[in-house]
């Protein structure tokens, strides 16, 4: 045999993975997808959900906040396009955290809030004249939405976590 048949059949050899073969093929057999090779996001860049007070300097007995969410590296840009946007004296930071899907709590949020029927026009929460609302009770409902989430993550999670253990 020559040298680089000798090398290239040490090659192939090399290739073979009989552990991927084998979950291949056991996962051919049970219908599980198949696992991506790649992944679109980077889960350690966490994303932020936050909600800034907002002063219409016209009207101001009207209440008005902002939300947004925004991965790490882009917060700053994102907070700042708003504060362009409505004006860097009217507005201040009232809440902001880490989350793990910060539009799926943007959208609880603003569901929340129109149940109450507040407007809720993009990423603005308006509440109807004379209500009983202010910065404090905000920050308390988009809380307690926030430690709802949480939970449900917690159980999902756990309910996984059950299930794996039961039939492993």
């Amino acid at each position: 045999m020559t040298e680089k048949a000798i090398e290239k059949s040490a090659s192939v050899v090399a290739d073979y993975d009989l552990e991927s073969e084998i979950d291949n093929h056991l996962r051919r057999i049970f219908y599980i997808k198949p696992v991506k090779e790649t992944h679109n996001c980077k889960p350690y860049i966490p994303e932020f959900f936050g909600v800034l007070s907002l002063t219409d300097v016209r009207s101001p007995e009207r209440k008005l906040w902002v939300i947004y969410h925004s991965k790490q590296p882009d917060l700053d840009k994102t907070v700042d396009e708003i504060h362009q946007k409505y004006g860097k004296k009217n507005m201040y930071d009232l809440f902001r955290k880490p989350v793990f899907s910060g539009l799926a709590l943007r959208a609880s949020v603003k569901k929340h809030f129109a149940q109450l029927k507040w407007y809720t026009n993009g990423n603005v929460l308006e509440a109807p004249p004379k209500s009983h609302f202010n910065d404090e009770r905000v920050v308390k409902a988009i809380n307690d939405l926030h430690h709802l989430e949480q939970q449900r993550l917690y159980n999902y999670v756990m309910v996984k976590n059950h299930w794996s253990k039961q039939y492993s």
